[in-house]
């Protein structure tokens, strides 16, 4: 069998050689880019810059789905002693009648919730608004509302009516002893949006009332953040995963904690059919948020992950 030849054009017109420098060219700007916010980071912490904002800790154990879970009624995760379940709503049919509207899952339901948890944690909010206050959130991030059917806008509407929904739920078990906690996310939705007009990209006088309960759950123990590395990370849940999960876990481990990658990739919402490709990915992105958050401190032997004590990505003045 003949060896490929790298100055082979393919049908793009690019020869081999011309496509791995272009990879190169990327993964060097990559780099320059992040090395940057480093530099930004520890000029001026994410207090000091305004940059904090907040995920609620259950959240953070034991994550949402990052792929469609399918035609599912209900969505699970353990960590240990805790389980996360997830129980999707309903919506109304073109015909009138009742239909499940899906789970939540991927980068979109994640940001929206990292701005609701931190508008809580903040403010105390149940009321919201979901015009000008969540967009210019979103296009902070570098999300830019855009139209039509490829478009961001209604992905992003279809994700947080999922979202809004459906009832988040968590049980702690022990031989003995059992605890539970559920609620929806929203009593109250009131989305608008014109259907003449699909290249709509704002949700003006749409606003959302969150259930007291998923309230005073993010309340309890909410995990700060820096938004400039979620800002970097954006597009990629398991990316977004994992800076809130090290940034939880390392605050409050005194020595060093390993764990199998079978074990992490549980906790996520990861649903790889091999443990080794989920740990490729994670360690990826655990490269990435390390180049900007340079006090996390974590070993990848093989087979594992080990996490040890670090200073926290934000730190209280």
């Amino acid at each position: 069998m003949s060896q490929p030849n790298e100055n082979e054009e393919d049908p793009s017109g690019k020869s081999g050689f011309q496509r791995g420098m272009a990879r190169f060219e990327r993964r060097a700007q990559r780099a320059a880019d992040l090395a940057s916010l480093k530099e930004k980071i520890e000029k001026q912490d994410a207090q000091s810059a305004g940059e904090v904002l907040f995920m609620a800790s259950p959240l953070v154990q034991v994550t949402l789905p990052h792929s469609d879970p399918g035609d599912v009624d209900i969505w699970d995760r353990q960590n240990g002693d805790l389980l996360l379940y997830i129980r999707g709503g309903v919506g109304q049919s073109e015909d009138g009648g009742g239909e499940p509207l899906g789970l939540p899952y991927g980068v979109y339901p994640r940001l929206i919730m990292s701005w609701i948890c931190t508008q809580v944690a903040k403010h105390g909010r149940r009321r919201l608004d979901l015009g000008e206050s969540l967009q210019s959130y979103m296009r902070d991030l570098g999300v830019t509302p855009s139209g039509g059917e490829r478009g961001t806008t209604r992905r992003f509407r279809e994700q947080m009516r999922r979202l809004f929904a459906a009832q988040i739920g968590f049980i702690w078990a022990r031989e003995g002893h059992e605890k539970r906690r559920a609620a929806v996310v929203a009593e109250e939705m009131d989305l608008w949006w014109d259907p003449k007009n699909p290249a709509q990209t704002t949700l003006w006088d749409s606003t959302v009332t969150l259930s007291k309960p998923f309230v005073e759950a993010v309340k309890k123990a909410p995990v700060p953040a820096d938004r400039r590395v979620l800002r970097e990370i954006k597009d990629s849940a398991l990316a977004i995963d994992l800076y809130f999960w090290t940034t939880y876990r390392t605050s409050y481990i005194e020595e060093p904690l390993p764990l199998s990658w079978q074990q992490v990739h549980d906790q996520m919402g990861a649903n790889y059919s091999r443990v080794s490709g989920f740990a490729r990915e994670a360690r990826k992105h655990l490269e990435e948020i390390s180049l900007i958050w340079s006090d996390l401190k974590y070993e990848t032997p093989r087979g594992r992950l080990i996490l040890y004590p670090s200073r926290s990505s934000v730190v209280d003045n």
